[in-house]
């Protein structure tokens, strides 16, 4: 959203919401460039997160400004008309990343969809390094080591040196860049069969984010060192591995081009 929400414009807010919901669980509302909320557009928030409670829904906000050119903290402002009450079915996040990961996380909590009983992949299996011949993998598996993280631990930290790439056996990991010491930047979570780490791996350079276990995980890990000494006997393979580095590398980036296009429209 962006502009102000009063009079003239929540009713124009409520038509756009509801269809949305008489079907949707959760309803986002990015405020970031929201400059002012007036008393009928909170009262007509409070009913949709009131219409949403009714069906076990949440509303949620996301990336609140605090300082406005009129000098209104809007999330106080929500705070005093009792928008945000610890028992309503209001959430607020500081980023709009985190609210779709909060978001996430009750989707899969739901779904009862228990990443801990996933059955560890093998080398074969990770799409990196499918139509490698057996003794190719094996000796390629042979170089490298298999670890373990509880969920919560931390993988490896901005700043750390490094020069491993991990490939996600079973589990999910999340990559959080540090903003400072309380706020981290969610910049993606990897699951069963994805890898990270690929940066330090390629150029050496230390670790530009944090990763930490989402679930309990299962990894490959695999050091530069090691890779370029197989590579020595296994030319055709080690190409593979870096063209198809190449290749995820670029889907991401278009990836988050687009997002950035979004986000400056």
């Amino acid at each position: 959203m962006q502009g102000s929400l009063f009079f003239g414009t929540a009713n124009q807010l409520y038509v756009a919401l509801e269809p949305e919901l008489k079907s949707r669980a959760y309803v986002i509302l990015d405020m970031r460039r929201v400059q002012t909320v007036d008393v009928t557009a909170a009262h007509m928030l409070e009913q949709v997160e009131d219409m949403l409670a009714e069906r076990g829904g949440y509303l949620i906000f996301s990336q609140i400004p605090s300082h406005l050119p009129s000098g209104k903290d809007i999330q106080q402002y929500f705070d005093q008309v009792g928008l945000v009450r610890p028992e309503s079915s209001v959430r607020v996040f500081g980023e709009l990343d985190e609210a779709l990961e909060w978001v996430e996380d009750r989707i899969i909590a739901e779904a009862a969809l228990n990443l801990s009983e996933e059955t560890p992949l093998s080398l074969r299996d990770i799409e990196l390094f499918q139509g490698r011949k057996e003794e190719t993998l094996a000796d390629l598996e042979r170089c490298m080591a298999q670890r373990s993280y509880k969920a919560g631990e931390r993988v490896f930290a901005r700043g750390d040196a490094g020069d491993e790439i991990y490939l996600i056996r079973r589990g999910a990991v999340r990559i959080l860049l540090p903003i400072d010491d309380k706020q981290s930047h969610h910049l993606g979570t990897f699951g069963r069969g994805a890898f990270f780490g690929e940066m330090a791996f390629l150029d050496g350079d230390p670790r530009s984010a944090d990763a930490v276990a989402f679930s309990d995980v299962e990894c490959y890990v695999l050091s530069r060192q090691t890779f370029d000494a197989f590579a020595d006997g296994h030319k055709r393979a080690a190409l593979a591995l870096m063209e198809g580095l190449a290749s995820v590398l670029s889907s991401r980036l278009r990836y988050t081009n687009a997002e950035l296009r979004v986000l400056e429209s």
